[in-house]
C-alpha cells in the first residue's frame, strides 16, 4: 500500500533526518449505525447481516454487530433494531402513484406519502407526459419529491400518437438522485388485447430509431398477438443496430406463448409483471377461447418467467389495478410491497377469490418474489450499482420491517407493518413503534 510520508525528527549530533511514516487516516465514521436486526441484503455474496451503517446517504458497511460497530465514534447515532428486519428499499416496477393519485383522492404528496408508507423508496411511474413531467421536477427542486422516480414517457395512448417529443432530452437523463427520464412507453394493445394501436411497420420503425439512439423502451402488451408485435420489432431492431444490454422491457406480460418465453430470453427482454394481476380474471374476462382450448397455461406465467431466466421484476399498476378489478380505493395493504409479495406466492389476487390449479402452477417463492422487487427491479432501470441491494456504496434506501418476510407463515405476510422508509439515508416514515 502506499504511504504518505513526514519530516520526523532530527537526530542531534548527526545531522540524520529520519522520515517517519504518517499515520493512516481514520476512516470517515458513519453517521448512524443499525445493529442487532435482521438484515436480508439481497446479495448474493452475504445475503443475510446483522448491522448496517450510513454516512451522506450512501451505506458506509454491512456485516455482523461487532465489525460494524467498531466503527462508531462519539458523533454515531447507534439505532437497536431489537431483531427487526432490514430490507433494500422495495421498488415499484410499474406504478402511476404521483401521475393517477387524484384518482383515489391523492394529491402528490399523499401519493408519495402513501407509497413511502407502505415501504417503496423508487416508482417507475408509468405514464409521465409533459405536464407531469413539469409536475415532478417542480417537486424535487422544491424537495417534496421524497422517493425516487423514473419517469417512462408516453409515446401514444390508444390511438392517439404524441410524436417523438422524448428526443428533447438525454436517454436516461437524471435531473437529480431522485428524479431520472428512464425511457420511453408505448401501448401496444387494450381491452385484454382486443384493440391494437400500431401497424407492423411504424412499430418497427419507432422502435428502431429509440433503440439506436439508446433509450431504453418498455411497451404495454397484454395479448400474445401484441406480444408477437414487440417481439418482431424488437428482433428487427437489433438485427439492424446490434446492442448487447439494451434493457428493452415488456409491461404486463399476460397471455405468453412457449415460442414468445423463448424470444423474450433470445433478446434479453425484461418482464414487468403485476403479482396481483389476477389471472382468473384474465382468463375469463379477456380470453375466454383460451379456457376453451385448456390453454390457460398460457395466462400471467410469473414462474415460468422467472425460472427459463428472463430478467423479471415486479410492480403494483398502482392505482388502476385495483381501481379497475377490484373497485376499491387505495387502502393499507393495498398496493403494498409485502401485499405483492404475498400475492406472487399464493397467486391470490386482489380479488381475494382462490387461485385454480394452473395459477397454482406458477407460484413463486418468497425469495423470488423479494427479488422482482429489489435487485432485479434496480436491473431494471440500470441502476443496480446504486440500488436494489444493501451493499458499502449504495444508496442508503431502506425500510425496517416488523417481522422476516422470509420465515413467517405466508398468510401473514400482507399483515407485516413497515416500520420505517428511508431514502438516501434520511428518515422518510417511521411508524410510531419503530427504531428510526
Amino acid at each position: 500500500m502506499a504511504r504518505s510520508w513526514r519530516h520526523g525528527v532530527v537526530l542531534v549530533g548527526c545531522g540524520a533526518i529520519l522520515l517517519v511514516p504518517a499515520p493512516e487516516p481514520k476512516p470517515t465514521p458513519p453517521e448512524v449505525i443499525y445493529h442487532r436486526g435482521i438484515v436480508l441484503t439481497m446479495e448474493a455474496g452475504l445475503p443475510r447481516a446483522e448491522a448496517i451503517a450510513v454516512r451522506d446517504g450512501r451505506i458506509l458497511a454491512v456485516g455482523d454487530d461487532e465489525d460494524v460497530l467498531a466503527l462508531r465514534e462519539l458523533t454515531t447515532r447507534v439505532v437497536d433494531l431489537g431483531g427487526r428486519t432490514v430490507l433494500p428499499g422495495f421498488i415499484d416496477s410499474h406504478a402511476h402513484w404521483i401521475g393517477d393519485g387524484g384518482m383515489v383522492g391523492h394529491n402528490a404528496d399523499s401519493a408519495i406519502d402513501a407509497a413511502l408508507r407502505r415501504g417503496w423508496t423508487s416508482v417507475n411511474e408509468q405514464f409521465v407526459n409533459q405536464q407531469r413531467l413539469a409536475d415532478l421536477r417542480a417537486l424535487d427542486e422544491a424537495g417534496r419529491l421524497r422517493l425516487r422516480v423514473n419517469a417512462y414517457l408516453p409515446v401514444n395512448f390508444d390511438d392517439e400518437k404524441f410524436g417523438e417529443w422524448f428526443r428533447e432530452f438525454d436517454p436516461r437523463h437524471a435531473y437529480s438522485p431522485r428524479l431520472r427520464v428512464a425511457g420511453i412507453k408505448l401501448f401496444l394493445d387494450h381491452d385484454w388485447g382486443t384493440r391494437f394501436h400500431w401497424d407492423q411497420v411504424e412499430l418497427d420503425r419507432y422502435v428502431l430509431s429509440a433503440h439506436r439512439d439508446g433509450w431504453q423502451v418498455t411497451a404495454h402488451a397484454i395479448s400474445a398477438e401484441a406480444h408477437d408485435q414487440y417481439l418482431t420489432a424488437v428482433a428487427r431492431a437489433q438485427a439492424t443496430h446490434p446492442t448487447a444490454d439494451a434493457r428493452h422491457r415488456v409491461e404486463h406480460v399476460v397471455q405468453l406463448r412457449d415460442d414468445q418465453l423463448t424470444r423474450m430470453g433470445e433478446l434479453g427482454l425484461i418482464a414487468s409483471i403485476q403479482p396481483g394481476m389476477p389471472g382468473d380474471l384474465a382468463a375469463e374476462a379477456g380470453f375466454p377461447e383460451l379456457v376453451a382450448r385448456g390453454q390457460t397455461r398460457w395466462i400471467t406465467r410469473w414462474r415460468d418467467l422467472v425460472e427459463s431466466g428472463v430478467r423479471t421484476i415486479g410492480g403494483t399498476d398502482m392505482p388502476w389495478l385495483v381501481l379497475g378489478l377490484a373497485g376499491r380505493a387505495i387502502e393499507l395493504p393495498h398496493g403494498s410491497p409485502l401485499e405483492a409479495v404475498h400475492q406472487a406466492v399464493t397467486r391470490q389476487s386482489y380479488l381475494g377469490r382462490p387461485p385454480e390449479d394452473w395459477q397454482l402452477a406458477q407460484r413463486l417463492t418468497v425469495d423470488q418474489a423479494l427479488r422482482l422487487l429489489t435487485v432485479d427491479a434496480a436491473y431494471g432501470t440500470f441502476e443496480e450499482d446504486v440500488k436494489g441491494t444493501l451493499a458499502s456504496g449504495k444508496y442508503a434506501d431502506i425500510v425496517i420491517l416488523s417481522d422476516d418476510p422470509t420465515t413467517v407463515e405466508v398468510h401473514r405476510l400482507p399483515t407485516i407493518e413497515v416500520l420505517a422508509t428511508m431514502v438516501g439515508g434520511r428518515t422518510e416514515h417511521c411508524a410510531h413503534t419503530a427504531p428510526c
